[in-house]
């Protein structure tokens, strides 16, 4: 087993990117979609 030191490195690595990737899904999915049509789905949800 490693250590939690080695642990924190690796899922602090991982998880970045994974974050980024997470941005830039969400950026792509509410690009084609207005402003005006967001705020709406937003208030319904």
């Amino acid at each position: 087993m490693s250590s939690p030191e080695e642990l924190t490195f690796v899922v602090g690595r991982w998880l970045r990117p994974l974050v980024v990737l997470l941005h830039v899904v969400r950026w792509l999915g509410l690009a084609p979609t207005s402003s005006r049509e967001q705020q709406r789905t937003a208030l319904h949800h």
